[in-house]
């Protein structure tokens, strides 16, 4: 990461919020930018063990200027979704008497108009599998996601709308799931993106209420079939699934086609291999000396977690992750505030709003012509 990005960001960001705000009041500013709908069918995703579908909706949200501007390019950033969402969650109403925004849209509309941040397109796949999310990874049971995303995806939008096709301008983004999946394709693919946020990562690591005494580890294990752990209605118990066939899949292992990190003996769970190794290779914590010079060619990396988080292991591991990436020398921002897994993020006094969509604004060269 360069030195300095953090200072240089925000003399860049002074200046542009100065234009953006001489121009708050022309047409271009009180105009609205659209959603479109796209399908993407990607070999990458066919004939999965699990059966995914291969035909993947995706949002795309193009800014004011983007019909009335046909020679501009814009960046682009990816933004992805949580467990059990998918690209709709970001588009649908979270409107209250407090907030006046309904969904991604409008707040991008209101943060530009407000001179918040410039223009650049939004784009929102769906990667909910039959078992609630991808995780962003590549899996031999439910199919390479981490490659659809950094390659299938970004090739498709690029080849279809005026976006600047480089790393530089490109960012992504997510809250949860979509937060691991954020941080990780950063490290994993740091030529395609150079821009990371991660929301509330669902940094997957023992800790917290993530630990062999998490009961759903014991439900999973116990339940007589699919339909009954669909019944529980837990997000540990569909979720323990869910990161099972991202984690340690394993095609020739049904119902669930995984392997999974936990075992009955003598009436007490143990870690079982090879799910709790491969549970373990996934952790980002651990997978940062492993990444470190991938980390270090970002530009930008930030993640935060709501210190009364329901969840308690994603801020213990997000603490985690930041010590590990202190240690590693790896440049990043790490910021705890007061609120849980989403209270804080919609609104007009939200952290999308204030402080997600201006830090990607920020770090993805809103100069480029």
């Amino acid at each position: 990461m360069r030195k300095g990005i953090l200072f240089a960001a925000s003399r860049r960001r002074i200046f542009h919020l100065l234009l953006l705000m001489l121009a708050a009041s022309t047409v271009v500013s009180a105009q609205k930018g659209r959603i479109v709908s796209e399908v993407l069918k990607s070999d990458l995703l066919v004939d999965t063990a699990t059966g995914e579908d291969p035909n993947r909706s995706v949002a795309v949200y193009l800014p004011p200027s983007y019909d009335s501007s046909p020679q501009r390019r814009y960046p682009v950033l990816y933004l992805l979704h949580g467990i059990a969402d998918t690209e709709k969650t970001w588009l649908r109403s979270w409107n209250d008497e407090n907030t006046g925004y309904e969904g991604l849209p409008a707040v991008m509309d209101r943060g530009i108009e407000r001179g918040k941040f410039g223009e650049f397109i939004v784009v929102m796949p769906d990667q909910r599998t039959k078992w609630f999310g991808s995780f962003y990874v590549n899996s031999t049971a439910t199919g390479n996601w981490a490659d659809f995303t950094a390659k299938d995806l970004v090739s498709f939008i690029d080849n279809k709308y005026r976006t600047i096709p480089d790393s530089e301008n490109r960012a992504i983004a997510g809250h949860s799931m979509g937060g691991y999946g954020a941080i990780t394709l950063g490290m994993k693919y740091p030529d395609v993106f150079t821009t990371v946020y991660g929301m509330n990562p669902a940094i997957i690591d023992w800790g917290g209420d993530l630990t062999i005494e998490q009961p759903g580890f014991r439900t999973v294990i116990e339940a007589k079939s699919p339909e009954e752990l669909l019944q529980s209605r837990s997000v540990f118990v569909l979720g323990a699934i869910t990161v099972c066939q991202a984690f340690s899949p394993n095609p020739s292992k049904p119902p669930y086609f995984c392997d999974h990190p936990f075992k009955i003996v003598d009436g007490r769970l143990v870690p079982s291999e090879p799910g709790f190794s491969k549970w373990a290779e996934n952790s980002p914590i651990r997978m940062v000396p492993k990444y470190r010079e991938n980390l270090s060619k970002l530009n930008a990396l930030k993640f935060d977690s709501g210190y009364e988080d329901e969840f308690r292991f994603i801020p213990v591991n997000s603490r985690l992750l930041s010590l590990a990436l202190t240690n590693n020398g790896i440049d990043h921002v790490f910021e705890e505030y007061n609120g849980d897994h989403r209270n804080r993020l919609w609104g007009r006094h939200g952290r999308i709003v204030n402080e997600v969509l201006p830090f990607v604004w920020d770090h993805i060269a809103p100069d480029a012509p």
